[in-house]
């Protein structure tokens, strides 16, 4: 057995291996990752067929593998180019627009290889296993070849010299190039320039393929991260998570993203890649140095309106303690912002409802007086004609019936006037009082006064109260209970459809029902109605809260609060209230 066939094999088994462990560390759509990969995995080709050329006696079978193993050298160039403009976080289109050119002339290459004697003009024997001669297109391919690798080195160093590099990647990047570099130059000595020059030394260029594996091994051990494999940050769970996350390099470009950044982005995740953060999120904050609180920004998508976001930032250190990176959190802030919106309007109510309370209280005392004054006025018409003379009293009797009838207007005005003041009083103080009987069609009728702006033209109201005995609760909250039943029903109706206001006794419970003939309830919306914060309103026109404290209120008087519904068909709310008697043996 040729003992020089260990060399090769040895080169193809960790080459491989490094090129699996490269991808499975990382994630499915890094390029940086991909290009190491299939450098490596390039070098376990090459090796693998000079194990085959090497086992071969036959000179035209070794030609064709020497040609075929072209596989996975005639690219090196490009390769390692692509790799160096991604550890440095080039832009990606300008890697779009430098590489596919060089990648199809390594194509062209290795057609040139396989097909014609111009690459590799023949085999012959040596005293360790099989050499080659090359021909007249070998030098070109070469140049070709070298110019790639210094334009990488060249990009590498000038990448490591910037600022904005952190001293962990350029630790790590010093020890890839020399990684890159030795199977380089070892493979260019003893597999180029040697045969060129009529020597054929024993090919080691698969072997010093090794250096490379056992660098990017020691990276692994030293730093606990690797620069070939950035998505060794759990990319898995970061697919799955609602919020953005993004891994930034220190200049504050994206190396990688998650699909939650990449859809509030309206983009997918590999574009953003090397994408300044400032340009997707408006009035970003970054400290490399330090770890930053959670700040309130605006991520403008593309395409869209801007969203409301919190973002906080990490530093990404490797075990040496050095920075490597950032990484960026972005939490959508829309729900939010709505619930906001939602609590700033609740406030102006409450503070509505004060005032509104301390203008009844103010109405309420010459509203006191006018009533009086009116009725001391209808006395004195009515018992003037006693004071006048016989044939005076006849002349102005119809003025002063007609004057009766205007006070008597007047007074129910100032009546009907008390009573929408009396109620808005009752709805300004808060509940949790102490409970009382309470009559429930009155309280349903005050609730109707009150709700009578919103419902004037809406909808037509139906009265159907039956005998009911009292309920023992709180007027102020089962007040919000059905003034909230009745708005939504006013809200789904439109025409000349009636809302139906129904009390009834069933047993010891009381059951008010309010029904309207409107547009219904779909199930999937029926299941979540009684959630909070649940509305099937735009934004900014409801809080999700008004049957889920509807629902609560009523629980908390030992009822039950139910709703039937069919699209097209309208909606019953049912309330069930335990009536005195019961609630006070409870």
């Amino acid at each position: 057995m040729n003992g020089y066939l260990l060399v090769p094999l040895i080169a193809c088994v960790s080459s491989a291996v490094l090129a699996v462990a490269v991808l499975a560390r990382a994630s499915g759509g890094d390029r940086t990752s991909r290009a190491g990969a299939l450098l490596t995995g390039g070098a376990a080709v090459w090796a693998f067929f000079e194990v085959l050329w090497n086992a071969s006696s036959d000179p035209a079978v070794v030609l064709w593998l020497v040609k075929l193993s072209s596989i996975g050298w005639v690219a090196v160039g490009p390769v390692s180019l692509h790799l160096f403009l991604e550890l440095t976080g080039q832009p990606a289109r300008r890697i779009a627009r430098v590489l596919p050119p060089l990648y199809a002339l390594s194509a062209l290459f290795f057609v040139i290889d396989v097909t014609t004697p111009w690459l590799h003009a023949s085999v012959l024997r040596t005293s360790w296993g099989w050499g080659y001669t090359f021909g007249p297109a070998y030098p070109p391919f070469y140049v070709f070849t070298v110019a790639c690798l210094g334009t990488a080195v060249v990009v590498g160093f000038r990448e490591m010299r910037r600022s904005t590099t952190s001293p962990g990647e350029r630790a790590q990047a010093r020890w890839l190039t020399a990684g890159i570099g030795v199977p380089i130059v070892v493979a260019s000595a003893t597999d180029a320039l040697l045969p060129l020059a009529g020597h054929q030394p024993p090919r080691l260029g698969t072997i010093s393929f090794s250096v490379l594996g056992a660098t990017i091994a020691w990276g692994f051990h030293r730093y606990g991260y690797s620069l070939l494999a950035p998505g060794l940050f759990a990319s898995e769970i970061l697919a799955i998570l609602p919020e953005g996350v993004a891994l930034l390099r220190l200049d504050g470009r994206i190396r990688s993203a998650n699909a939650g950044l990449a859809q509030l982005a309206g983009v997918p995740a590999r574009e953003l890649d090397g994408r300044p953060v400032e340009t997707l999120v408006e009035g970003i904050r970054l400290d490399p140095a330090s770890v930053l609180a959670e700040q309130e920004c605006t991520l403008r998508p593309d395409g869209g309106p801007p969203i409301p976001i919190s973002v906080s930032t990490a530093v990404l250190s490797d075990k040496q303690g050095n920075a490597i990176g950032l990484v960026l959190v972005a939490r959508d802030l829309r729900e939010i912002a709505s619930l906001r919106r939602g609590l700033v309007t609740s406030g102006r109510l409450a503070a509505v409802g004060q005032l509104a309370a301390g203008i009844a209280h103010e109405i309420n005392n010459p509203i006191t007086y006018v009533r009086a004054n009116l009725g001391s006025l209808r006395d004195l018409l009515s018992r003037l004609p006693d004071k006048l003379p016989a044939e005076y009293a006849a002349a102005i009797a119809p003025a002063l019936r007609e004057g009766e009838e205007l006070v008597d207007e007047s007074l129910d005005g100032v009546g009907r006037v008390a009573a929408i003041v009396r109620d808005v009083k009752s709805f300004s103080h808060a509940g949790g009082g102490p409970r009382q009987l309470i009559e429930l069609a009155p309280l349903l009728d005050g609730v109707l006064r009150v709700a009578a702006p919103q419902l004037r033209g809406a909808a037509a109201i139906q009265r159907c109260y039956g005998d009911v005995a009292p309920v023992l609760g709180d007027a102020q909250e089962l007040k919000q209970v059905f003034l909230n039943l009745v708005i939504n029903a006013s809200q789904a109706v439109s025409g000349d459809e009636a809302i139906r206001i129904g009390t009834e006794q069933i047993g010891a419970r009381a059951v008010i029902t309010v029904e309207d003939q409107g547009c219904g309830i779909t199930p999937d919306v029926i299941a979540h109605i009684f959630d909070p914060f649940f509305t099937t309103k735009r934004v900014g026109e409801g809080t999700g809260l008004g049957l889920s404290i509807a629902y609560q209120i009523v629980r908390n008087h030992g009822g039950e609060l139910t709703v039937d519904s069919e699209p097209g068909r309208g909606s019953t709310f049912r309330v069930e209230l335990p009536t005195a008697e019961l609630a006070e043996v409870a």
